[in-house]
């Protein structure tokens, strides 16, 4: 997927018609909507009600620069053309190329679609996060320039075994949950409607492999590495925190260092 703004609209925006959303433009026969008075929900909404068109808008650059990270990373954005004025055209040249990575998780046994299972692409500063659907897809867009050569992307479970363990409770049943699981892929190749059977230990699709939950040595918090001990000070001050450790080929990929064996990650947000 391809996000191109380095050549932003030229037409001015006073000399077009307005419209119910915006303006009209005559050189190119499109409605232009007007963003700058929307909230960056209105915003996302609006792209994602027009995830198969492409779209021409205009924007602030101080709203498009704080919104472009949330819109490129939540919706199936396929274009957005930006007015933005002359001292603030460097930006467009910052956001161009995007990648999506999507695919469907589907139980192994039954062949059902797993939905409202928690997808992370784990970065070591930050996490990029989405949830399937009602039919087991997911997608998450990211900046190219976020993708290294070896990229991880998680499959939480933890809050659906919450929800099926208080479900079977109340229903005297026992039947187990899914174990979290981690894919590794590489940043030049594309991952994109892939289906990934949740079930068994290990799972190979195509140059993709899943492997179970690993064990640390390295402590990172938000991306910034500190020492062991204060690492569990602030976990343990801080039950809200989102932790995760990895190791082995898993640690590799999110620190992007062949020579790491295990990995501890905290996220404050």
């Amino acid at each position: 997927m391809k996000i191109d703004i380095t050549n932003p609209c030229a037409e001015n925006w006073d000399n077009m018609k307005d419209s119910k959303d915006g303006k009209f433009c005559e050189v190119c026969s499109k409605c232009v909507i007007d963003f700058t008075e929307k909230t960056d929900q209105e915003i996302e909404d609006i792209i994602s009600q027009n995830h198969d068109k492409r779209i021409c808008g205009r924007i602030a650059a101080k709203s498009f620069s704080k919104v472009a990270a949330s819109v490129i990373l939540v919706t199936n954005l396929t274009f957005v053309q930006a007015q933005i004025n002359s001292h603030d055209k460097s930006f467009s040249q910052s956001v161009q190329e995007a990648s999506k990575i999507s695919g469907r998780l589907i139980h192994e046994k039954t062949q059902k679609a797993i939905i409202d299972a928690e997808v992370i692409l784990i970065k070591k500063e930050q996490l990029i996060k989405t949830t399937t659907n009602e039919n087991g897809y997911f997608s998450i867009v990211v900046p190219n320039d976020q993708l290294n050569d070896k990229n991880l992307l998680y499959f939480n479970f933890d809050k659906l075994n919450a929800e099926i363990s208080k479900k079977q409770l109340s229903e005297n049943e026992s039947n187990g949950g899914y174990g979290n699981r981690s894919v590794i892929f590489s940043g030049d190749k594309k991952f994109e409607n892939e289906k990934i059977l949740i079930g068994g230990s290990y799972t190979t699709i195509g140059a993709v492999v899943i492997v179970n939950d690993p064990p640390p040595d390295y402590y990172y918090i938000d991306g910034v590495y500190v020492s062991k001990e204060k690492f569990e000070e602030i976990r343990k001050n801080n039950p809200d925190y989102q932790y995760f450790y990895f190791e082995g080929k898993d640690a590799e990929a999110i620190d992007n260092n062949s020579f790491i064996d295990s990995l501890h990650l905290l996220y404050s947000k």
